[in-house]
């Protein structure tokens, strides 16, 4: 994984699509602090920072990700948008080694599937302060099979064991002691694009799943996608379909 993101870091945010609209939810829900300190884990190249700077008020951000080409590509793209109230820190996501007590939020957005979540858990709880939020935007396994990729892309369900159902989630929240699932709030959305486009991003391995073939594999299974995708969809040039997510919202559990 660290040589698949190192490798896509320059061209990540131009095939992965950005949704605003968790970050509207998490303006809403933190709308009472005047300032915010907080950190993005697993940050990538910057993308869902620029938007919490658009929407946050007097935020501090650490980005924190393990991949050096990312934080690289997270504090150019950061600053040419004016941003610099902001640091980056190459950690491992489930140790980051933040100040106990010290963030009033922590984000993490379509990443936590590369994380060890439980270890994640404890580092987030040990620095988050007691009236602090944490905000996880991920994909379920289900959603992702009712994804276009999901559907209609040879062994992509097969390849993707990393995701989680949302008992399993609640489960792992609340074996942590310190935490509490306060709020799971679902997101749908309407996409379209091109077959050429789509095949585009599969070649660009937009998602972190297509680096878990091998070439040959992948080869075969794109074959096969074009050969579902033309029996499905009479016009190519503008396929339509729904993508899921979920945010979740958790809160240190009070003694």
């Amino acid at each position: 994984m660290y040589s698949h993101f190192s490798r896509i870091a320059r061209k990540y945010r131009h095939v992965r699509t950005t949704d605003i609209e968790p970050i509207i939810h998490i303006r809403n829900t933190i709308r009472d602090f005047t300032e915010v300190k907080a950190a993005d884990i697993g940050c990538g190249d910057g993308r869902y920072d620029l938007l919490l700077f658009q929407h946050i008020d007097n935020l501090h951000l650490t980005c924190i990700d393990i991949n050096e080409e990312m934080l690289r590509e997270a504090s150019k793209y950061l600053k040419s948008h004016g941003i610099n109230n902001f640091v980056t820190l190459k950690a491992d996501a489930n140790d980051f080694h933040l100040e106990d007590d010290s963030m009033d939020c922590i984000f993490t957005f379509n990443a936590i599937h590369h994380f060890d979540t439980r270890n994640f858990l404890d580092s987030t709880s040990r620095a988050l302060k007691e009236d602090g939020w944490i905000f996880i935007y991920t994909r379920l396994r289900s959603q992702n099979a009712r994804g276009i990729w999901g559907r209609y892309f040879p062994m992509f369900i097969e390849k993707e064991r990393r995701l989680y159902e949302l008992d399993e989630i609640r489960e792992i929240i609340e074996s942590s002691g310190s935490l509490s699932l306060k709020e799971a709030r679902p997101f749908k959305y309407r996409r379209n694009n091109s077959l050429e486009n789509l095949i585009e991003k599969v070649k660009a391995r937009h998602y972190s799943t297509f680096s878990l073939y091998d070439d040959d594999e992948l080869r075969s299974s794109l074959d096969g996608f074009k050969e579902n995708i033309r029996k499905r969809f009479n016009d190519t040039g503008n396929i339509e379909w729904y993508d899921e997510n979920i945010l979740l919202i958790l809160r240190p559990r009070l003694n």
